[in-house]
């Protein structure tokens, strides 16, 4: 079981490394369950993901389900490191007609002779 838990790690950070270089990945536990955390950390930045032990052992056979596996841990990193643009729509505010604040008169008088 032990050879088995280090396999899982193994896969785990190698995948994460394939993600990013700077990428690193904390493996931990959750007991009774068949699932691992995963702390993903690059810089001051962190992120937390859940993992099933089976899609791991699956990932170490099958390249889809390593292709499944890395953009899991991708779409963690890119959450963490890419803050969402600000909302546009709320920094336009009303412009002042041109001229200044006076409205447009047509020309006096009974027009060309």
């Amino acid at each position: 079981m032990t050879d088995s838990r280090q396999e899982v790690r193994r896969i785990i950070t190698a995948t994460a490394r394939a993600v990013d270089r700077r990428l690193a990945a904390e493996v931990r536990e959750v007991p009774g369950q068949e699932r691992l955390e995963v702390s993903l950390t690059h810089g001051t930045h962190h992120a937390h993901i859940d993992v099933a032990i089976r899609a791991v052992m699956a990932a170490n056979e099958d390249a889809v389900a390593r292709n499944e596996l890395r953009l899991r841990l991708k779409r963690a990193c890119d959450t963490m490191l890419f803050r969402p643009m600000p909302d546009h729509r709320l920094a336009v505010k009303p412009v002042p007609a041109p001229g200044g604040q006076t409205t447009f008169r047509g020309p006096r008088g009974r027009g060309r002779r």
